[in-house]
């Protein structure tokens, strides 16, 4: 992350050893395991992942209000255009500029935590969608390929498919352009090239949009944004764990994560998309933990010929690299495992693409306790930065002497609230893979014997989540 994680003064000391709590997470996961198996053993077929939804009748005129989309096409809008301007002509330092706060915080902590919590609000308050249908009042699209530009963005490739074989140009790329991206994104984050720069992160944030506004002006909005655009496809995922989901310009409410169980195209760009979720987030914690000051002092003497800025960047880089595969392999073998021990024939691809989707609430809790301190601490940044956003010494609003408070985010509260939502998101992971393996392998059987595998898998990723989340916040044995 481009701004420094919030430190929390003096950590909490634990009254019992971490391991024990790395082994009672464990534990709760093993014990949801063994209900989901009596519980839900018998749900196998197409009916394991049927869900009940509401719709909610009274909101049924907000998914096609006009004003609503205006409104939140223009805070989209003001955002991006205060963090390019801020960041280009704002301080140099990164703890004074409003652009790192927006970009860091708000959009890439904030948005995905409501998106997880409510539904598709990025789908209002796009920025770049805002800003294409804004140019496209005055300079009138005429390509072919974007005729169906204005049309609400797919939920997903097989969607926008459904919805517009003709005119989705993009269709046979998947979201592998997406994949790219957001793999670029990763890199940018983790080492902090340019992200810990406010006008080198402006810059980027430009020309990204001049990127992205033209390929929607190209090949149409709706498959720009299914398949290229990574913060749309990001968020169409992070959006089928929301209660809410809309469809059909209707309100619904449904299940929690109930929406990860959806169709969806198999093909293994999703895959690894949904490991650089996981693989972006953990390796941005690992950089505050013991085992990379170790690694940093192990490799040295390779590293330090290249010189401290470039050789750590290059370092981090790899790091990140090693780590997405790391997680790529674990959990292929997993799905080799799992397919194997279920002794029925399956599409190995379509099998392994819906069960990745089972992992998005673990990417889901770790982003919400990984950033839950800066979301509730380092957000109160901005109030004083209000006041003189360029660093010129003016006196615009009466806010300048504001304090951040950290009453919400003492360390105690930090680590029990990332223990409470590490363990649910994993239990949530388990319950949806059974689910899954009940429609997959239909007999029960080899439902129960395809689940050990993603149990230990769950158990170990929650007792590693706990450790690294542990290392800034607690003292005890770790």
């Amino acid at each position: 992350m481009g701004l420094p994680l919030y430190t929390f003064g003096p950590s909490y000391a634990l009254p019992l050893p971490l391991s024990a709590f790395l082994w009672a997470g464990a534990a709760v996961v093993g014990i949801s395991f063994i209900m989901m198996t009596v519980f839900a053993g018998h749900r196998t077929g197409p009916s394991a992942i049927r869900y009940a939804s509401r719709e909610v009748g009274v909101l049924g005129w907000a998914p096609g209000s006009h004003w609503l989309h205006v409104v939140g096409g223009a805070i989209g809008l003001i955002g991006l255009v205060t963090v390019i301007i801020t960041g280009l002509l704002g301080p140099t330092e990164p703890e004074q500029n409003l652009a790192i706060y927006l970009t860091w915080i708000y959009f890439w902590a904030g948005m995905a935590v409501l998106t997880g919590l409510v539904g598709p609000l990025w789908d209002a308050i796009n920025p770049f969608k805002a800003l294409y249908d804004l140019t496209a009042r005055f300079w009138p699209v005429t390509s072919a390929a974007a005729a169906d530009a204005e049309a609400a963005p797919a939920e997903t490739a097989t969607a926008a498919k459904d919805a517009a074989a003709p005119a989705d140009s993009l269709a046979h790329l998947g979201v592998w352009p997406a994949v790219g991206l957001f793999f670029l994104f990763g890199l940018c984050d983790v080492t902090g090239v340019s992200t810990s720069r406010p006008w080198a992160m402006a810059l980027l944030a430009l020309a990204y949009t001049a990127f992205t506004v033209f390929g929607m002006r190209r090949y149409g909005a709706r498959p720009w944004l299914a398949h290229v655009e990574f913060f749309s496809v990001l968020f169409t995922i992070l959006r089928r764990f929301a209660p809410i989901d809309i469809r059909d310009g209707k309100f619904y409410l449904r299940p929690v994560g109930a929406g990860l169980l959806d169709p969806l195209d198999a093909g293994w760009d999703w895959v690894l998309f949904v490991i650089l979720m996981l693989s972006t987030l953990a390796f941005d914690a690992i950089l505050t933990t013991s085992v990379w000051d170790a690694v940093v002092k192990f490799t040295g003497p390779v590293w330090g010929p290249l010189g401290t800025i470039f050789g750590l960047h290059l370092l981090r880089g790899l790091g990140f690299v090693a780590l997405t595969l790391i997680f790529l392999i674990a959990f292929i073998v997993c799905m080799e495992l799992v397919i194997y021990f279920a002794t029925i024939q399956v599409d190995g691809l379509a099998t392994a693409t819906t069960f990745a989707l089972t992992l998005v609430p673990i990417a889901f809790v770790y982003n919400f306790a990984h950033n839950y301190a800066p979301l509730v601490v380092q957000s109160q940044q901005v109030i004083p930065l209000l006041a003189d956003p360029f660093g010129r010494g003016w006196h615009l609003l009466p806010t300048s002497g504001y304090q951040a408070s950290a009453l919400l985010a003492p360390a105690a509260v930090v680590w029990y609230l990332q223990v409470v939502l590490i363990v649910t998101g994993h239990v949530i992971a388990m319950w949806l893979a059974h689910l899954r393996a009940g429609e997959r392998f239909r007999a029960a059987q080899s439902v129960l014997l395809s689940q050990y595998p993603i149990l230990v898998l769950m158990v170990l990723y929650t007792m590693t989540s706990l450790w690294i989340l542990a290392q800034p916040v607690t003292q005890g044995q770790h």
